[in-house]
């Protein structure tokens, strides 16, 4: 069914107001809990259960019989499938046991996936980006300011891996200790900072949502 733009644009004030009392809704956990906020959770939990359930049915379940089964003759995949469906034995008291063999199908498939060179490479390309030159030359000479920065990275990343090194007794001394520990410290600070930014943008956005489009205000 495809809904014709006069039809969107003129039910857009009501689709904001909805928007707009959700929001208010769960912003009312600031205040306390209260079944207001608990009715608008369920709301958002349901609704991305169903997304979830018909991208994963449009996207891979039905190409799969549709097109890879029924149209290309691979039925060797519904294997997989009858794998999957065996996670619904968790419902069944007795016969729960079932619904272990595809978790532990997963579990010892990603195990492997993780034990490949695949999961490796990254790990050398991470190694390979602290190999910096300590002393950067460019067109007209030597680079100051990209000679503290490479000398800066490879100072906290030599600090940070005797922190843990503690089977080198010689080099894991208090000073070291110190310094690992501030250097380790700083860079938790900034990620720390930056998810709270994230979320400062996330509720600017929202704020300007119900003061813009929605009150028309700004």
């Amino acid at each position: 069914m495809v809904v014709s733009p006069e039809i969107v644009t003129a039910l857009q004030p009501l689709a904001n107001t909805v928007a707009a009392l959700m929001t208010l809704s769960m912003l009312s956990i600031l205040w306390k809990e209260n079944p207001i906020y608990r009715l608008c959770e369920h709301l958002v939990i349901g609704a991305s259960a169903a997304h979830w359930i018909i991208v994963t049915f449009v996207n891979t379940i039905k190409p799969r019989v549709l097109g890879d089964m029924l149209t290309e003759g691979q039925y060797w995949q519904i294997i997989p499938i009858c794998l999957g469906l065996l996670v619904y034995f968790q419902f069944f008291g007795k016969l729960r046991w079932i619904s272990k063999i595809p978790t532990s199908v997963w579990i010892g498939y990603g195990a492997g996936m993780t034990l490949t060179m695949r999961t490796f490479m990254p790990l050398f390309a991470h190694a390979q980006a602290t190999m910096v030159k300590l002393i950067v030359i460019g067109e007209n000479g030597v680079d100051l300011l990209a000679s503290i920065n490479s000398t800066l990275f490879f100072s906290v990343f030599v600090l940070t891996m005797l922190y843990f090194f503690y089977s080198f007794k010689g080099l894991h001394t208090k000073p070291m200790l110190r310094a690992g520990r501030w250097v380790i410290m700083l860079a938790y600070g900034c990620s720390f900072g930056n998810a709270v930014t994230g979320r400062i943008s996330l509720f600017l956005g929202r704020l300007q949502f119900l003061l813009g489009t929605w009150l028309g205000v700004l």
